[in-house]
């Protein structure tokens, strides 16, 4: 008997057995979860569900508005996803912007959940500083604006037109520079 070839069928049958047992693992039905984990051979199985164990149902959008002379101004809202090129499957470099921008808007709405109507533990978070900082430098801004602030909203697609959208955070108002561009501020300004 060749020992090499033994060895060689032996390698191929136990990684064949670890992708048959990895693309169980990853059934959205979890009763082979407990069969791997804890059966008679234990077998280590990575979990990478393809569609996530939580698949999101709201759609988030960030608006922002300019205050100029102490008057509010209409609410506009920021594209955070852009179409996607055929190729985007398989290399999408673009998508760390938006990615970015969704991640701060997550971390500011879980936030806010935490804090409820405390705003100020709310803007020292990352996410809320993220999004003051990408507001006041890479947006547009309304001639003789002196604070912008943004809202974050959710929509429901699939629910009833009665709870399609609705208001989740409202920042601060943050200041900004004769020019656009932002103060050095260690702390907003409340609203």
């Amino acid at each position: 008997m060749n020992t090499e070839r033994v060895k060689t069928v032996a390698v191929t049958a136990s990684l064949a057995a670890w992708l048959v047992a990895t693309a169980a693992a990853q059934l959205p039905e979890r009763r082979f979860d407990d069969l791997l984990r804890r059966g008679m051979w234990r077998i280590p199985t990575p979990n990478w569900r393809f569609f996530g164990p939580n698949p999101g149902v709201k759609d988030n959008h960030l608006l922002y508005r300019d205050i100029t002379d102490g008057t509010p101004g209409e609410w506009v809202e920021v594209p955070i996803t852009t179409d996607r090129p055929w190729y985007a499957l398989a290399w999408n470099a673009r998508n760390r912007s938006p990615k970015a921008l969704f991640d701060a808007s997550q971390d500011t709405i879980a936030r806010a959940a935490a804090f409820g109507s405390d705003v100020r533990p709310v803007a020292w978070g990352a996410g809320y500083r993220l999004l003051s900082r990408y507001i006041q430098l890479h947006l547009p801004h309304a001639e003789g604006a002196s604070h912008s602030q943004f809202l974050l909203m959710q929509s429901y697609p699939t629910s009833p037109a009665d709870r399609s959208i609705e208001p989740v955070f409202v920042s601060m108002e943050f200041p900004l520079e004769e020019d656009g561009t932002s103060k050095t501020a260690a702390f907003p300004v409340a609203a």
